[in-house]
């Protein structure tokens, strides 16, 4: 069955506030009337009994739609018609002011309701008003004369024209009311769309998150865990033979002191990879580090990094931090030096490392471990490390690698 009720969004027929102003109009014009039927009958009982009667009806029936017969499409619509007859037979009797009651029936039909019935109706009631303004005032014999055609044919298109016009404004008003409906009805929506992909991607990012940690977890348990077996059992051969042979003993509490470095670094990288802060970024990390160095008021550090480094992955902005702090190290320890430039680089797909230093520099370059770490690591990403070293002329490390598959992908 077609839907003859407009509704408001609340879903509830007639009862928004269009509907509760308008009855507030309804009583007015109501009272109104009845007030001028009572005053045109008022020397004739029996017409003031009979009109006053049939306008009675009329409000009642209207009452009994508007509260009880919206429910039902078929007793509504023979209401509405009902009150259309019975109004119509009261205007052509009467007249006087009674004929507001046709606009309003025209008014409720196209503002309520809709489908085919309403707009059957809604032309009849159109038609009845322009017949009834003419067999008013004019005899029915008088509409096959020229005379009259030709007299009254302005006032009659005039009509016609009034008529039309205020049924097309309620239809556009209506027109209006319905798209601003849907357009609500798409603003809701789109905000349900809205709050389940923003679900959707902090489910994503809680995924990332786990996957990270269990990544984490697997190289602590793999490595540090590993490290410090080994680290274990060399302390545990160092303390057997150390009364027996010292060289030996030696070797193997400098096997363990670079077992223990590495335990360290591995540590260091989880608890680095583990941080929940979300503030906490590359920059501000490494800004602690800087803070922590020039505390110390021996070294002045400049360090200048892209903003977009943060949209690098965890593993390759851990990268860059490890190495950033291996550089650090080799300057103040091994190179002595007061003054170190640090810059991190984004150029296209490729990310540069420079660490410079002022420092003492060296004629042959011996790579430990930690310059070794770096290395390895950097090739892992399809990239390499220079270094520049020249006695008294300080020395620099540049890491070069591909970062096309180093961003976070985008949800």
């Amino acid at each position: 069955m077609e839907h003859f009720i407009v509704r408001s969004n609340s879903g509830v027929r007639c009862m928004n506030k269009l509907w509760k102003y308008n009855n507030y109009l309804y009583i007015a014009s109501r009272i109104l009337i009845g007030i001028d039927v009572i005053y045109r009958c008022k020397n004739d009982t029996k017409n003031l009994l009979t009109y006053f009667g049939i306008f009675l009806f009329i409000v009642i029936n209207d009452h009994l739609r508007m509260n009880l017969f919206y429910k039902d499409e078929k007793k509504y619509f023979i209401s509405i018609f009902v009150t259309m007859i019975v109004s119509s037979l009261l205007i052509y009797n009467l007249g006087g002011y009674s004929s507001i009651l046709m606009y309003i029936i025209i008014y409720e039909l196209i503002i309520f309701t809709e489908g085919r019935t309403s707009r059957l109706l809604t032309g009849i009631e159109i038609l009845l008003v322009f017949f009834i303004a003419i067999f008013e005032y004019v005899p029915v014999e008088e509409l096959g004369s020229y005379l009259f055609w030709k007299d009254n044919i302005l006032d009659i298109l005039m009509s016609i024209v009034t008529l039309l016009f205020y049924a097309f404004m309620l239809f556009s008003y209506k027109t209006l009311r319905k798209e601003k409906r849907e357009v609500d009805r798409l603003n809701k929506e789109l905000e349900l769309s809205y709050d389940k992909l923003k679900e959707q991607s902090e489910k994503i990012e809680e995924l990332i998150i786990t996957k990270e940690r269990n990544r984490v977890a697997g190289e602590i348990h793999d490595n540090l865990g590993h490290s410090l077996i080994a680290l274990n059992m060399n302390l545990d051969v160092a303390e057997k033979i150390i009364d027996k042979d010292v060289v030996k003993a030696k070797e193997r509490i400098s096997k363990s002191q670079i077992l223990t470095k590495e335990s360290m670094e591995s540590l260091r990288k989880a608890v680095y990879a583990l941080k929940e802060e979300k503030h906490t970024t590359l920059r501000s990390s490494l800004e602690e580090i800087v803070a922590n160095i020039e505390s110390s008021g021996n070294t002045k550090i400049n360090l200048n990094i892209d903003e977009g480094v943060e949209e690098l992955l965890p593993k390759c902005k851990d990268i860059i931090y490890s190495s950033i702090k291996e550089g650090l190290t080799n300057s103040i320890k091994h190179g002595k030096a007061d003054k170190i430039n640090i810059d991190v680089i984004l150029e296209g797909d490729k990310s540069r490392v420079i660490i410079k230093d002022n420092g003492l520099g060296c004629n042959r370059l011996v790579k430990g471990n930690g310059l070794l770490g770096i290395e390895e690591k950097i090739s892992k990403f399809g990239g390499r490390v220079n270094y520049s070293d020249e006695k008294d002329k300080g020395f620099e490390i540049e890491l070069l690698f591909d970062n096309k598959n180093s961003y976070v992908t985008s949800l």
